[in-house]
């Protein structure tokens, strides 16, 4: 089927690509641009000079080009750090980020938070997080005008439509309107999204050759979870985000899982899981509350050292992951993944288990699936939350291609 895209949509997507390019490159002239993204230099020269008008952009001479003395000094472009500012919640077990961000997606503010949800009431959680966002805001010294975006990365699922959080290992709270709530106090609009797909998110803007059409970031914490690309778009179900691969049967009538049921992945290698192993805890004993960085490292270095005990919990959390993955693969065939959080500084002793599981089922193809290691989630959530928001802004602004037709 042809689609025919009328002026102004043809005008938007332009408008939008520009923003897009000027933000991946930092600083880049008009020609760079016309080049990148297959534009005439005269579209390009007027789309930038209307975003430059709108405060968007800012146009400055290039100081580390060697001038010639001939012609005029090259001019790049840069995204106005002072255009429109984001909020930035991330919502973990016991603890609550909140980073104020400008428009280059520098943190001009940010404040920690401890907060125990797991007997919450949900006024007292709407209260607390509205007084913590407000305090990180004050501190930024800003124009609450200023405010453009907030997003918030959530530990759990929302519904598709980035609004409610629905539920989470956090609290035993269900279908919490946060994304209201949060609207309501700071009048600008709101969009939750699983931490998983914020990790893709990030990866993918990152480094989007190595992360381009199809992988999965795959959680290895406290809880297992998956943000999963495929033909370059994240996948979330028909009514929730996240894909639940923490969750998927690996052995019926296993150990049991943090969320109630027995023998979900997670319950074999989520940090909890390897934790209850190593120590030989029953495999129906109640998964430990919180389970630091440090245990995890220190169980790793006492497989690594030849603990019989610490290599069997680190082995058995291989074969669930390779189980689950033997599962995806048989339908959508092999993927890159990156494993994140702390228990991929235990990869190491769980990757020979995990292949060895691939090459035993019908997925053998996938026995050699290239593998990226981050030890630490966090960055790539806060990265993941920022371009969520930052991307929102940029579209809404293309969008307004009448407010600022040119005469």
């Amino acid at each position: 089927m042809t689609t025919v895209l009328r002026s102004d949509d043809m005008r938007r997507r332009n408008r939008n690509l520009i923003m897009e390019i000027v933000r991946r490159k930092g600083a880049i002239s008009r020609s760079a641009i016309a080049q990148t993204a297959a534009l005439s230099p005269a579209t390009v020269s007027t789309i930038s000079n209307d975003l430059i008008a709108e405060g968007v952009l800012v146009a400055q001479g290039n100081g580390s080009a060697v001038s010639s003395g001939r012609g005029r000094p090259s001019v790049h472009l840069s995204i106005n750090p002072d255009f429109r500012h984001a909020v930035l919640i991330i919502l973990k077990i016991g603890a609550l980020n909140v980073s104020i961000i400008d428009y280059a997606g520098a943190v001009v503010a940010h404040q920690d938070f401890h907060i125990d949800m797991a007997n919450i009431r949900a006024e007292e959680f709407r209260r607390t997080l509205i007084a913590e966002v407000r305090r990180t805001w004050d501190t930024s010294g800003l124009d609450e005008a200023q405010l453009a975006r907030i997003s918030v990365a959530i530990q759990g699922t929302t519904d598709t439509a980035g609004v409610h959080m629905l539920r989470s290992p956090m609290t035993p709270l269900t279908d919490v309107p946060i994304g209201p709530w949060l609207e309501e106090a700071f009048g600008a609009p709101v969009r939750l999204a699983n931490d998983c797909d914020l990790i893709a998110r990030a990866l993918n803007w990152r480094d989007p050759e190595r992360y381009s059409d199809n992988f999965a970031a795959i959680l290895l914490a406290h809880g297992v979870g998956m943000g999963l690309f495929l033909r370059g778009q994240i996948i979330n179900g028909t009514k929730s985000s996240g894909t639940e691969f923490g969750h998927m049967l690996h052995r019926p009538d296993g150990a049991l899982c943090r969320c109630g049921s027995r023998g979900c992945i997670e319950a074999n290698a989520g940090d909890y899981a390897i934790l209850r192993r190593y120590r030989g805890d029953p495999a129906d004993s109640a998964p430990a509350s919180r389970v630091s960085a440090r245990e995890i490292a220190a169980i790793a270095e006492a497989g690594r050292a030849g603990n019989e005990r610490a290599l069997d919990a680190l082995a058995a959390a291989g074969r669930a992951l390779g189980s689950g993955l033997a599962g995806i693969y048989a339908l959508v065939d092999p993927f890159r993944i990156a494993f994140v959080g702390h228990g991929a500084a235990a990869f190491s002793l769980m990757e020979p288990a995990l292949r060895q599981t691939l090459e035993n089922s019908n997925a053998r193809a996938a026995r050699d699936v290239p593998i990226d290691l981050f030890p630490d989630e966090m960055p790539l959530v806060r990265e993941g939350c920022c371009i969520d928001a930052l991307s929102d802004i940029d579209a809404r602004q293309a969008a307004k291609v009448n407010d600022f037709a040119r005469a």
